[in-house]
């Protein structure tokens, strides 16, 4: 089985350089003629990761790939490790992100997962590592942790952070990223849910675990408000395409976003009220709810937010 393990880089050195030493020191792929790959995909126009993985290339453990897409937007990047993918004859790719880096058997058992459920794509866990400094209330609240699931659990949703795809299933399908997810984000949700909309299944592999770095930047309300308009965004795509779209869709989600407001400003208020400001991730969480239901209402309206404009992180 021949596997390539991608990640798409955009100025961000030290963690591409962190992600490819954690890489270098994964444990030695298990399966007979088990065959790895490492592709760096960079979106920068400047070719900027050029030198970086050329400086790894020499001694790197495995054969190390370098693919330039100065198209900016993390569409064109991770379509353009699906054609390297290809054209290297792959028939499984990995995706990390360049702000991860994963434990040492993380890659053997995304393929354990992968034997044992013959599933189209296999979901690792992704769990926070927060710089000195950051506020209790970031932690202690959860906002960055993703959600668990018992191990081999069948999934409705994943994301490209940690995720093993068949490559057999891409080509069958024409799975491909949405461009008009290109600086908005949610363009891996749309890429899953179309798989699971043609009967393929994605489940969860408890143990297969990588670390994602939080920058300063983003352990912050601001931050957190504005990724969470973000996703009441693709919230509102989603459902516009839904499996009977229909014309009263928009209709729909004004309706579905005005609600969302309404109850997280309750709650909001209400725990304000009861609280103060002694638990400030209680008093924070209904603006989960709240920013949510304004990304519907804006994406319904054409006002979506291109969180990957910025970059966080270095």
């Amino acid at each position: 089985m021949r596997v390539t393990l991608c990640a798409a880089t955009y100025n961000r050195p030290q963690g591409l350089e962190r992600l490819l030493n954690a890489v270098a020191a994964l444990d030695p792929v298990e399966g007979e003629g088990t065959a790895l790959r490492v592709l760096i995909v960079d979106n920068s126009p400047e070719a900027n990761a050029r030198r970086i993985v050329e400086g790894f290339r020499e001694a790197y453990p495995w054969p190390l790939h370098y693919e330039s897409e100065p198209r900016r937007g993390i569409t064109y990047a991770r379509n353009a490790a699906l054609g390297k993918a290809e054209a290297l004859g792959t028939d499984v790719v990995v995706f990390i992100d360049d702000d991860e880096y994963p434990a040492s058997s993380w890659l053997n058992r995304l393929l354990a997962r992968r034997r044992s459920s013959v599933a189209a794509a296999v979901l690792g866990a992704v769990r926070p590592v927060f710089p000195a400094g950051t506020p209790d209330w970031i932690i202690d609240g959860g906002f960055f942790d993703t959600h668990s699931f018992p191990d081999g659990a069948d999934l409705d949703d994943a994301h490209t952070g940690n995720v093993l795809i068949d490559m057999a299933t891409v080509r069958r399908l024409g799975l491909s990223f949405d461009h008009r997810y290109a600086l908005s984000g949610g363009e891996d949700t749309i890429f899953f849910r179309q798989m699971l909309e043609a009967g393929e299944r994605i489940v969860y592999a408890a143990d297969a675990i990588v670390f994602e770095t939080v920058p300063a930047s983003r352990a912050r309300l601001g931050w957190l408000m504005r990724r969470w308009y973000r996703t009441g965004n693709i919230d509102a795509a989603l459902f516009l395409r839904g499996p009977r779209a229909a014309s009263w869709r928009p209709l729909g989600n004004l309706f579905r976003g005005a609600l969302r407001i309404a109850a997280g400003s309750a709650l909001f208020v209400a725990n304000l009220a009861v609280l103060g400001l002694g638990r400030r991730e209680r008093i924070v969480r209904p603006l989960f709810t709240l920013c949510r239901g304004c990304g519907i209402l804006a994406s319904t309206l054409g006002r979506d937010y291109l969180e990957y404009r910025e970059v966080h992180g270095a």
